[in-house]
């Protein structure tokens, strides 16, 4: 290390410098957020301690289990380092040799030493200085500060920064540590949320009721996939109760102590589906007040179920792909992957393999879900389980109303089993639910059931056909693309597309995602 030069005034300066220490320290001392204090130590560092330029890396921990340092804050002068040095692999360059052999390093008259291999970035900016020390808290690598400074350091200016790296270092530490209990204490209180869902559903009787031969085959396919680590796909209509079986199959597999998560994605605006599943970090978008998990974070060590898998908009599909593969996420605004250790379980009413001849869903996604697809029979396959069914719903009811009712009078009964139930499951329920609130006696009968005058035996429900559903999407298609010609091509601005739509550029962009429809850039 080049020998520090005495500075003139020692007594002065090294009062001055104490003082600019001390608010620098207080600073750190009166925030846990981690960016906060990153900012004070380079601001720090930068306005009050004389740097030119003042930067931390922090220890970061790749999926290779390689050692890496990623630049986390930087005060003063730019320069057009910092790209190449975002991210620098421990043993390398000045900043990786100070982590890998956790010495400072402190150099004086740069435009003649060996180790600056920028010096003519150095008197460009007439950087006299260079001192870098390692972030050591208990024997664990934090980090490295490191700082330029336009004079030479004396033997006092490098004691006070080892000084000021050692309470930067204790700094970080509490900012982690609060960070992370902050992190626990979220993931417990979804979890809390989650047990009381579940205990209230419990209590509410929702379980899986029936002795339908195909019912039973579905449960035995449950059964034989549960103790596996395999992501399901739970196909049928909707109201056939697949939120009931991707409980069941947590229930039965070896993460059941662990919490079920469950996620609409239907439900949640194409703009917020990023956030809600992989989380955010503060600032990354307006209205960001505070670091949040994702639901991938929440479900750590259990099971995540993705309701309506086939809404999810294509730039999410390839994100979930990824988290699928690779066993972590990335959040909004985030700098460096999290591991997550989750089972995924998928549901949807659609017919995912048109989607993907259709370009609507990602066939990589697709085959990588369908790895064990469970089909849940409709009502009107499971016929015996009707009247099953009908009388749990109304003990259930009946409970909640306050009511005496027995059940079902025959005639009921048997129009109940020849209706065909589009709705299937939760239909049923509605239907009891109903009858119950109508009820004035002890018993339901043709009274208190509504008009179910509908399909008989084996006839398809009456629901809105994919067909119908394909040609409403045809329409969309058609009327979005018109305009988006006679716009040519333009989305933004008050003569684009989006404002002809009444539609938000996003909320177009997305729209043309899910539709199939590129973007071509005007002429």
């Amino acid at each position: 290390m080049t020998s520090p030069v005495a500075s003139p005034d020692l007594a002065l300066a090294l009062a001055l410098a104490l003082d600019a220490l001390e608010r620098v320290t207080e600073q750190m001392a009166s925030t846990l957020d981690l960016d906060e204090v990153l900012a004070a130590i380079t601001g720090g560092l930068v306005e009050d301690l004389g740097a030119a330029l003042a930067r931390v890396w922090l220890v970061e921990t790749s999926t290779d289990d390689a050692r890496w340092l990623r630049l986390a804050a930087s005060a003063g002068l730019s320069s057009r380092l910092d790209g190449t040095h975002a991210r620098v692999r421990v043993g390398a360059l000045k900043i990786g040799q100070i982590a890998a052999e956790r010495r400072a390093v402190c150099l004086n008259g740069l435009a003649d030493d060996a180790r600056i291999t920028e010096k003519s970035w150095a008197k460009q900016h007439e950087l006299a200085s260079f001192a870098g020390y390692p972030l050591l808290f208990r024997g664990e690598l934090l980090g490295v500060l490191a700082m330029f400074a336009r004079r030479e350091l004396s033997a006092a200016d490098v004691a006070r920064l080892a000084r000021f790296a050692t309470l930067a270092a204790i700094a970080v530490q509490n900012a982690r540590t609060h960070a992370e209990l902050a992190a626990l204490k979220a993931r417990l209180e979804d979890e809390n949320g989650y047990l009381h869902e579940e205990l209230r559903n419990e209590r509410a009787g929702a379980s899986i009721l029936g002795s339908s031969a195909p019912l039973h085959d579905a449960l035995e396919k449950l059964r034989q996939v549960a103790p596996t680590e395999a992501t399901v796909l739970l196909l049928g209509e909707t109201g056939t109760g697949k939120e009931l079986f991707a409980r069941a199959l947590h229930d039965a597999s070896r993460r059941r102590d662990g919490p079920l998560v469950k996620v609409s994605c239907a439900a949640i605006a194409p703009s917020l589906i990023e956030s809600e599943l992989f989380g955010h970090e503060k600032g990354a978008f307006t209205g960001a007040l505070a670091r949040r998990l994702g639901r991938f974070e929440r479900a750590h060590g259990g099971t995540l179920f993705l309701d309506e898998i086939g809404e999810l908009p294509l730039e999410t599909q390839a994100k979930l792909l990824r988290a699928l593969q690779e066993h972590e996420i990335d959040r909004v605004g985030g700098s460096a992957p999290v591991a997550v250790d989750v089972r995924v379980v998928a549901a949807t009413h659609r017919d995912l393999e048109a989607d993907v001849r259709a370009g609507r869903f990602r066939a990589d996604l697709y085959y990588r879900l369908a790895v064990f697809p469970v089909t849940i029979p409709e009502l009107r396959a499971r016929r015996d389980d009707i009247l099953v069914l009908a009388s749990a719903f109304l003990d259930r009811h009946a409970r909640a109303l306050r009511k005496p009712l027995r059940g079902l009078t025959d005639e009921a009964r048997a129009k109940l089993v020849a209706y065909s139930f589009p709705g299937n499951v939760r239909e049923l329920e509605n239907v009891i639910e109903r009858a119950a609130i109508l009820a004035r006696g002890e018993w339901i009968g043709l009274a208190e059931l509504p008009d179910l005058d509908g399909p008989r035996g084996d006839a398809p429900p009456p629901s809105i056909s994919a067909e119908a559903t394909r040609r409403l999407e045809d329409v969309e298609r058609a009327h979005v693309e018109r305009v988006l010609r006679d716009s040519g091509g333009v989305i933004e601005g008050p003569a684009g597309a989006a404002a002809a739509l009444g539609l938000r550029p996003s909320t177009l962009r997305s729209r043309l995602d899910r539709l199939g429809i590129a973007r071509k850039r005007p002429r």
